[in-house]
């Protein structure tokens, strides 16, 4: 079985016809033991983007300036950055 699709004219360059296995709707998590996170979204101020900080981890001094290990609120410790 196959099905013919009907493509804009800028898809020329697709074949038309496909497999019906192809076309088959991906399983909800393809992947055992993944969990999908759910991270919570940006705040949007003076239209930039950013994030709220939960916690300042640690800090220290490099290249006349501080640098900050920052514990990101709603995320888990991999992200912190």
């Amino acid at each position: 079985m196959a099905y013919h699709l009907r493509l804009l004219h800028q898809m020329k360059q697709l074949h038309l016809v496909f497999n019906v296995v192809k076309l088959t709707l991906a399983p909800d998590n393809p992947i055992t033991g993944w969990k999908i996170e759910d991270y919570p979204l940006p705040i949007v101020i003076d239209r930039e983007v950013e994030w709220e900080v939960e916690e300042i981890l640690d800090s220290h001094w490099h290249w006349r300036r501080f640098q900050y290990l920052i514990k990101w609120k709603g995320y888990s410790h991999e992200h912190n950055s």
